[in-house]
This record gives structure tokens, C-alpha cells and sequence, in this order.
């Protein structure tokens, strides 16, 4: 029985010198330089999320009324050249002035897409992208004027085409500016309210960012 309680005794005397006996650290300072817990707890960042980007393309206008786009990108670096592959989605909202008239109706415009961007020089890019668009069925340019019912939600795909320049940031990333081309024009692809010269033509222009 002796043996038993003088062993115990060894056993807590023993935790207790290891707990008490402190645990090497670096020293710690101030004046700006990093603590001795920034050391010790601050995780590093892993490589894999220093490739990723997130952004989108965001429009506020007055097209006939009011109209937002807020389209969300995330996309992953995948060569040290500057190629970005990703997803996102198009929201774009389409309201009206008069509430009393009626024949204003909001419009709600929506569906995924895949990109993909290559820096070329410094802040340019090049971007094409495929995308799937829930809308009514003239929003389309195949949509037949003869056959077709206008107040039909379909959905549409279009594949774009073009490039941009961005601003802000360093290299590729920052706000951005670009021009699109709709590579489904005249038989199909949506007819985007942000098209230049014209609701009938293929070329699209866009802001937004991506970081």
C-alpha cells in the first residue's frame, strides 16, 4: 500500500514540474513589430486561396426605366500566364416609372454562365464566356415575331466574346471595363439592354471587378 501512495506522490509531483515549467517562445515586442501571438496563432494563408477571384459585373441605368444588373464571378488562376476559369450568374432587374399603367411590368432576368479570361498585356484581357438566360421570349433575337408569344419566360443561351482593360489594382485585377461580342447574333442569344448602338445589335458593354 505504501508503494502504491509513494508512487502516486512521484507521478503528481512529476505533472506538476511539467506543468509548471513554461513553454519557449519568442521574445515579445512592440513598436510595430509582430507579437508573440501574431507567431504563434496566425495561420498561413494556403496557396490555393491566393489564386482565387471574386467580383462581378454591376450596371445601374434608366434604359426606358429602371434597370440593375448585379452579376456575381468567382474564378480560379490556373496558369502563372494570367488564365482565369469560373462560374457566376446573371441577375439583372428591369422596372418601370409609371406603377399606374398597365402596361408596365417589372422584369426579372436570371441564369448561370462559365467564363474564361486570359491577361494579354499589363491591365488588357481578352474574356469569353457561355451563358444561360431565363427571360421573355423577344428578349431573344431568335425569338419570330409571327409565331412566337412575346409574354413567355424561355430560356435562351448566348456565347460572348471580348476584351477589356482594367483599372485600379495591380495586373489582373481591379474594376474593369470591356466590350462584348454576342457570337449568336442574328440567330440567337439574348438581347441585352446594355447593347451599343442599339437594342438590336450584338455588342454589349460592361463594368465591373474582379480581385
Amino acid at each position: 500500500m505504501r508503494k502504491i501512495i509513494l508512487a502516486s506522490a512521484l507521478i503528481i509531483c512529476s505533472l506538476s514540474i511539467f506543468a509548471q515549467e513554461p513553454v519557449p517562445t519568442a521574445p515579445t515586442t512592440t513598436g510595430g513589430r509582430e507579437t508573440q501571438n501574431q507567431i504563434f496563432f496566425e495561420k498561413p494563408q494556403p496557396a490555393w486561396k491566393d489564386k482565387l477571384r471574386y467580383g462581378g459585373n454591376f450596371w445601374l441605368g434608366f434604359f426606358g426605366a429602371f434597370y440593375i444588373d448585379a452579376s456575381p464571378m468567382v474564378g480560379y488562376e490556373v496558369t502563372e500566364k494570367g488564365t482565369i476559369v469560373g462560374v457566376g450568374g446573371t441577375f439583372i432587374f428591369q422596372g418601370t416609372f409609371n406603377r399606374n399603367s398597365a402596361a408596365n411590368t417589372n422584369n426579372t432576368i436570371f441564369g448561370p454562365k462559365i467564363f474564361v479570361r486570359q491577361q494579354v498585356f499589363k491591365r488588357v484581357f481578352v474574356h469569353g464566356e457561355y451563358e444561360f438566360i431565363r427571360a421573355y421570349a423577344d428578349q431573344f433575337y431568335s425569338y419570330n415575331l409571327n409565331s412566337g408569344d412575346p409574354n413567355r419566360k424561355v430560356w435562351g443561351r448566348s456565347p460572348l466574346i471580348g476584351a477589356g482593360f482594367y483599372q485600379g489594382g495591380q495586373g489582373n485585377r481591379g474594376s474593369f471595363i470591356s466590350v462584348m461580342y454576342n457570337l449568336g447574333y442574328p440567330n440567337q442569344g439574348f438581347i441585352s439592354p446594355q447593347s451599343l448602338l442599339g437594342s438590336q445589335t450584338p455588342i454589349t458593354l460592361r463594368y465591373g471587378f474582379l480581385f
